[in-house]
């Protein structure tokens, strides 16, 4: 019996255990394929089925009115080759077809990232900043942002790697923050 691409899904999926928002994306995934009628089995998929597939994709994002369908289409092209190759892994399929390359995109879907410059301009603008009314600690508000600025720029978000303490992705929070040489857990911070 031929695989379908909803079978070889769901086995990728059930072998790697992967989480919510991941089997989302796998279901959308799906979900498109099946909009742009692919009934084809996975054994006979080659590089021009795919390349019509995502260039379908594409220009659904884009008739949608998507402001990056190049990335929409990359994403399905990646969960398609992720489980291609699992199946060539589990020698379900014998040779992975070559795929298409990536179409463009906008590296940075609709985020505005500071620049090494305008980071630096912001550290020392902290500086001049003026004590907020009703502000009775000793360390001035600019320490704080100073801090978190250096914190931010050399770890992102991640109190897991800042303070081995987990691993998974916590945002960092300005109760993690302490200015004395001890802090009141000393293990974790």
């Amino acid at each position: 019996m031929p695989m379908t691409l909803e079978n070889a899904v769901a086995k990728y999926l059930r072998s790697g255990n992967p989480a919510q928002r991941t089997r989302e994306e796998y279901s959308t995934t799906l979900r498109t394929w099946a909009r742009w009628g692919g009934g084809l089995p996975l054994d006979r998929l080659g590089r021009k089925e795919i390349r019509e597939f995502l260039d379908w994709v594409y220009e659904d994002a884009a008739a949608q009115q998507g402001r990056n369908p190049g990335r929409t289409a990359n994403k399905v092209r990646s969960h398609l080759r992720a489980v291609m190759s699992w199946e060539r892994e589990q020698d379900i399929v014998d040779a992975l077809p070559r795929f298409p390359k990536l179409k463009p995109q906008r590296d940075v879907a609709g985020r505005h990232y500071l620049t090494k410059p305008e980071i630096n301009a912001l550290y020392f603008a902290t500086h001049q900043m003026k004590r907020p009314r009703g502000w009775s600690l000793p360390y001035s508000i600019g320490r704080y942002w100073r801090c978190a600025l250096v914190v931010f720029f050399n770890y992102g978000v991640d109190t897991g790697t800042v303070w081995r303490t987990a691993s998974f992705h916590e945002p960092i929070l300005w109760r993690h923050v302490f200015w004395d040489r001890q802090s009141p857990d000393r293990q974790v911070k």
